[in-house]
């Protein structure tokens, strides 16, 4: 399994938007092939940051995504938000 982490801000005063928007597609990566689930988180000490978490099978399965239109429509849907590009890596457990 690899985790597929995100971190990006949301453009002054858009977060609840933000929130709002991701709510709304969300499944599309809870049910992506070879996805293990995703979450948000928001920080504490900085509510325009947020941090998504989306374990995978593989980061091939998740490159695979990004080849679909599905994935076009969750960038359009939460893309309008963010300030940038999101900061993307994966990792994997090894301890």
């Amino acid at each position: 399994m690899v985790r597929e982490i995100a971190v990006f801000r949301t453009q002054e005063g858009q977060a609840e938007a933000f929130v709002r928007a991701y709510g709304g597609v969300a499944n599309m990566l809870d049910e992506a092939e070879g996805s293990r689930g995703a979450v948000l988180h928001r920080g504490v000490e900085d509510p325009d940051s947020f941090t998504l978490i989306v374990e995978w099978d593989s980061v091939d399965t998740h490159m695979a995504l990004k080849q679909k239109p599905r994935f076009e429509s969750f960038g359009e849907a939460i893309g309008s938000y963010h300030v940038g590009q999101p900061e993307v890596r994966h990792v994997e457990v090894v301890a």
